[in-house]
């Protein structure tokens, strides 16, 4: 009898991890999606009413690979979701950058295919993988790496940071823009590396550059609100001078460091009533079969470790 139930139990599970992976397949056998740009999305944007809102931060969710997109459906699903109590109206989802795995038109068909997926507007920063070698696909799928915005009560600066550092030419424009927004109540910049590393162990330190300082003392000069970051994989909060940044890399790409230190998929939402702001994490499990394959794994592995050491 028990030997029935453990048979019966252990083929319930394997039909569910085969049902898990089932969502990514018919992603990549759907047909292609209208494109829609950066540009679009904020001119409609534009024409938002009222003080109360939200928004989605995700980040690095890496299309084209099916590890990374059978969990960023997953997040999608959960997202959609969102607007179903309908407390506040949820204006837009932004996407912090690394939208695809290697920046290749199969990736960036696979991520406008994702994009359409999501009920809101979505807004792409751009991330250091996606530059294919002729730089034109992310202007194809996307638009403008840098741009602006208003909605509603609060302006938006979307900074194209892949290189690693910021250039003079871009504080100008920065700063510009930091500027423009002194008229409104809140004030958030979305790009896709963080001044400074979200995790002590990481092998990103930009806090070494010259930028770092110079950008954040800016941010604090103008008393921005938020600023928006993914590039390492994993959730966390910083505050330096006022300024709220949060890195949210887990928008599906596989996460690497323990999941108590942030290591999860995860997205944001961001409340806006008037001037005042919060947020809540939206930790999401990964498919069952990525479970099993992968992070079922990891986890043992850091567990493993900490009784070692």
């Amino acid at each position: 009898m028990i030997k029935k139930i453990i048979q019966l139990l252990a083929i319930s599970i394997l039909l569910l991890v085969i049902f898990s992976i089932t969502p990514v397949l018919f992603l990549y056998i759907s047909p292609d999606a209208d494109i829609v740009s950066n540009g679009d999305v904020a001119e409609k944007l534009s024409h938002n009413k009222g003080e109360d809102f939200q928004f989605i931060i995700l980040g690095d969710n890496h299309a084209g690979l099916i590890f990374d997109d059978s969990a960023t459906l997953k997040l999608i699903r959960r997202m959609n979701r969102e607007g179903r109590f309908e407390k506040l109206p949820i204006d837009f989802v932004a996407i912090s950058g690394d939208i695809t795995c290697r920046g290749s038109r199969w990736d960036y068909k696979t991520y406008n295919k994702i994009r359409s997926l999501i009920k809101y507007p979505v807004l792409s920063a751009k991330g250091n993988h996606d530059d294919d070698k002729d730089k034109v696909f992310f202007d194809k799928y996307a638009g403008s790496s840098e741009f602006s915005f208003i909605d509603r009560n609060s302006y938006f600066i979307v900074l194209d940071n892949t290189e690693g550092d910021i250039s003079e030419k871009q504080f100008s424009w920065l700063e510009g823009e930091l500027k423009k927004s002194e008229i409104y109540i809140n004030r958030f910049i979305i790009m896709h590396k963080s001044p400074i590393s979200s995790y002590q162990q990481s092998w990103y330190k930009p806090e070494l550059n010259p930028w770092s300082y110079r950008f954040m003392k800016l941010c604090e000069k103008y008393k921005v609100d938020m600023v928006f970051t993914g590039h390492e994989h994993m959730y966390k909060k910083q505050s330096f001078g006022g300024v709220i940044y949060l890195t949210s890399g887990g928008g599906g790409m596989l996460t690497e460091i323990p999941g108590p230190d942030g290591g999860f998929l995860h997205y944001l939402v961001i409340r806006v009533h008037g001037d005042y702001i919060d947020y809540e994490v939206r930790k999401v499990s990964p498919p069952l079969w990525e479970y099993f394959t992968y992070y079922l794994w990891k986890d043992l592995f850091y567990r493993l470790k900490d009784i070692a050491y």
